[in-house]
């Protein structure tokens, strides 16, 4: 059974306390000034912290293309009294389970992890003993060196960290240690295949700070500004536009161009090229469209194209798990919206992602919609959050969808204005 990954703000922006479930496609939409950009940034803020942990207050809440400022800033109320919080928990009902939460105040911080139990049998539990650090909490200064470090004893049968092994094994004990930024585990005694335990329950308990460390992010502006690139050594992830043009160029392994290209052509109808210049490390990164074969370099193709290039090399790097994308649909043509929304969706389960998409696009949702009623689109894999300003208080909704395309409270924010210009339109007095 996959993992399932929940995502909780507390005293962020205009979020109160909301927790969010995360779906391999996760698509928030709302009226503007409603908050749906607040979850994403709340994704940022932990990556920015698990990335590079000593760096000040507003520096983890500085992103690409954004900057919200201090503490005073981003916190609830602007009340400088509060801690604002943020969480981010992998669950399966058959694995180790583990939470990762990063508090932030104006003198300083709290990072902690805490463990959910797998959902075994009680009959399967009395043979199968176990016993996790009911939590782990470290006060922190920020900037943070990781120079703190707390530790605790575990108990923990193996079948419990993965099902591959069998309940015939001893249960395995040692501790646990974490500076706030990984934990390693040491075993009082050792037996046959130990090792291959210890690594697996070390990568269960690590894996929120690893997903969260493994968050894209596809702001609102152009992914390319120049006619031409160099080769770079690039980053594990992609920092800049010239580590991604260099992706696209050199991909880690070859055929990722290709699927890119795929994707990009599925929605254009152009296809991707990089050119190199002989003899040199310069190249282009060009669009082809399919009637006619003139490329065009990205870099004089229209806002939309452009973006979509490099949302598309984003959600296929290997390296990212999550990708946290704000409007993808707003330099699009609808009928390209459309087929963007299938994309998404279907990259998302093919590529093992969690793409956490805000939209203000009709077109996107319905999309979805319709190819979930044609049955080409898993209603499972899809999730729909209705973000709404309460009184000052964002809150999300979960709108339930179906097999037939219909989703719970309709598409009112949609709609609600539409209806109100027809009827004036029609002279229907309401």
């Amino acid at each position: 059974m996959s993992d399932t990954y929940t995502l909780s703000l507390k005293n962020f922006r205009s979020i109160r306390d909301a927790t969010v479930d995360l779906a391999p496609l996760t698509v928030i939409y709302g009226k503007n000034g409603s908050g749906k950009s607040s979850l994403l940034y709340g994704l940022l803020t932990l990556r920015n912290f698990l990335s590079n942990p000593n760096q000040n207050v507003p520096s983890l809440f500085s992103y690409p293309s954004i900057s919200l400022g201090g503490f005073q800033e981003i916190v609830f109320g602007h009340d400088k009294h509060l801690n604002t919080e943020m969480s981010l928990g992998v669950s399966n009902p058959r694995k180790l389970s583990a939470n990762f939460t990063l508090s932030i105040g104006e003198g300083g911080g709290q990072s902690r992890i805490f463990f959910g139990s797998p959902a075994y049998k009680k009959a399967e539990k009395q043979h199968l003993p176990w016993e996790m650090p009911g939590d782990f909490n470290l006060e922190i200064a920020i900037p943070y060196s990781g120079s703190a470090s707390t530790e605790d004893y575990f108990e923990v049968a193996p079948k419990l960290v993965d099902d591959e092994f069998s309940a015939n094994y001893p249960s395995l004990e040692g501790q646990m240690k974490w500076n706030g930024l990984a934990v390693t585990v040491q075993p009082e005694i050792s037996f046959a295949n130990s090792q291959s335990v210890l690594s697996k329950l070390g990568a269960r308990t690590n894996l929120p700070m690893e997903v969260a460390r493994q968050t894209g992010f596809v702001p609102l502006r152009r992914g390319f500004s120049k006619p031409t690139y160099s080769f770079t050594g690039t980053s594990p992830y992609l920092v800049n536009e010239d580590d991604l043009a260099s992706f696209l160029a050199a991909p880690v392994d070859k055929y990722l161009h290709y699927k890119i290209s795929d994707y990009f052509e599925e929605i254009t109808e152009c296809r991707v090229q990089v050119q190199t210049q002989l003899g040199t490390t310069i190249f282009t990164v060009d669009v082809i469209p399919k009637d006619r074969g003139t490329p065009v370099s990205i870099v004089n193709e229209g806002f939309g194209l452009n973006q979509l290039l490099y949302l598309l090399t984003i959600c296929v790097h290997p390296n990212y798990k999550v990708v946290a994308i704000e409007e993808p649909e707003i330099h699009l043509h609808p009928s390209m919206v459309r087929k963007l929304a299938v994309k998404l969706a279907e990259i998302a389960r093919q590529e093992d992602r969690c793409l956490v998409v805000s939209t203000h696009s009709e077109t996107f949702v319905v999309a979805l919609l319709t190819q979930m009623a044609a049955g080409k689109i898993p209603v499972e894999s899809v999730s729909f959050l209705l973000a709404e300003k309460r009184n000052g208080e964002t809150v999300f909704e979960k709108c339930e969808a179906n097999d037939k395309g219909q989703i719970s409270g309709g598409l009112k924010p949609f709609m609600a204005e539409e209806m109100e210009d027809l009827a004036v339109f029609l002279g229907i007095d309401r």
